[in-house]
């Protein structure tokens, strides 16, 4: 009795080598440190940052005492990314200070009266120490060196500068 064959069909064939072209593309990219979406995704947040970088923090008066500088991510239950954003739009890129003003009094006021949890990309409300609440909100721009920031402490931190000031009356 003679072994029968069975046809090869060339389109599994030719799906195997899509995909072994494609995963060798993807290593390619990864190795090389390139993105070019949809083919590798890996690097999609990667980027080239220069030594000293400037981003925004907050002090709050926590009733006549001002806090250290810290993230404003916890000023709006949004996600982190959005607050910085909101941040800057309002609180920079905007030359009225009344809008600035009232901003900073509705941030603090919901501080005070309804702080919120952590989740998902949303950090938890900064809570006042003093029962009297918030009384103030400064915005500072700082710059951070890359080589010695170190993000459990949030330091060191340079150039501190002073971009808007509210305070109760």
């Amino acid at each position: 009795m003679t072994g029968r064959r069975f046809p090869v069909h060339p389109l599994p064939l030719l799906g195997g080598a899509l995909l072994a072209g494609l995963t060798a593309a993807q290593f390619l990219h990864t190795v090389r440190d390139r993105n070019r979406w949809p083919i590798c995704s890996n690097n999609m947040f990667n980027r080239p940052l220069p030594r000293h970088v400037e981003q925004l923090r907050v002090r709050l008066k926590d009733g006549d005492r001002w806090t250290q500088p810290r993230s404003v991510y916890g000023l709006m239950p949004l996600e982190f990314f959005r607050v910085v954003d909101i941040c800057v739009a309002v609180l920079i890129d905007n030359e009225d200070r009344d809008v600035r003003d009232r901003f900073c009094r509705r941030v603090v006021e919901r501080l005070n009266a309804h702080p919120w949890k952590a989740f998902d990309e949303v950090s938890a409300s900064e809570r006042p120490e003093d029962p009297r609440g918030f009384t103030g909100l400064e915005l500072l721009s700082v710059s951070v060196d890359l080589q010695d920031y170190c993000r459990a402490t949030d330091s060191p931190l340079y150039d501190v500068d002073v971009l808007h000031r509210w305070e109760t009356s």
